[in-house]
């Protein structure tokens, strides 16, 4: 079933890629038969930019999804505490809770893009986060919780699916390239584990992240 979704994922991320880059070349092109040089230069800077913006995120994509980096265990209060101190320097105040006794086997800078996803995607429409860890048999569970305007219910399931967002608007300026979760889930199924969101009561929006604990991963 990891294989299956693996393999569903690729397809459509080149599926999308590939729509979505037709779009500024076609635009260049026609700019470049039509504009006075100054116009060209700006209107191509920006175009290039967003190709480029396209390309990086389906890029770090595939590479959350490579299984090249070596597993070893991580102190996850460690990293937590430390992009916590990151966030907050940006102005995202982060309170993080719980314990967890054992090692996390993983993938280190997968994980830390996992998080990181997480924790931008909640920059940008909450003030502030609250991150709770524990075990529950073997399973580690991170709940990342905020306090933002949440998702609607019918688009929780598609927003993780690549490109998709729930932003009307198309400026990838605002809206982001519609990767991050995906990306987030992708490296959480590359790990054994599983991510889902919810809306919680009251408002805000809660990642629920679970990761086998202790152990191996599976290949």
């Amino acid at each position: 079933d990891r294989l299956r979704r693996y393999l569903d994922s690729r397809t459509r991320v080149l599926a999308a890629m590939s729509h979505d880059l037709r779009t500024p070349i076609t635009r260049l092109r026609l700019r470049a038969e039509t504009l006075t040089p100054t116009q060209l230069q700006r209107q191509f800077a920006h175009d290039l930019d967003s190709m480029q913006l396209m390309v990086q995120a389906a890029l770090d994509m595939l590479r959350g999804l490579e299984s090249n980096e070596t597993v070893q265990p991580v102190n996850l209060s460690a990293l937590l505490s430390a992009l916590r101190d990151d966030y907050e320097e940006l102005g995202l105040p982060i309170e993080v809770s719980g314990e967890i006794s054992h090692p996390v086997w993983c993938r280190p800078q997968a994980l830390r893009r996992l998080l990181t996803n997480l924790l931008d995607n909640a920059r940008a429409y909450a003030r502030s986060v609250a991150i709770a860890v524990e075990e529950r048999g073997n399973e580690l569970l991170v709940r990342i919780a905020d306090d933002g305007p949440g998702i609607p219910e019918a688009e929780l399931e598609r927003v993780m699916e690549p490109y998709y967002r729930v932003e009307s608007s198309r400026d990838r300026a605002t809206g982001g390239t519609g990767l991050g979760l995906s990306i987030a889930r992708d490296i959480a199924q590359g790990h054994g584990g599983q991510l889902s969101l919810r809306n919680r009561t009251g408002g805000g929006l809660e990642v629920l992240l679970s990761i086998p604990l202790p152990g191996k991963l599976v290949h």
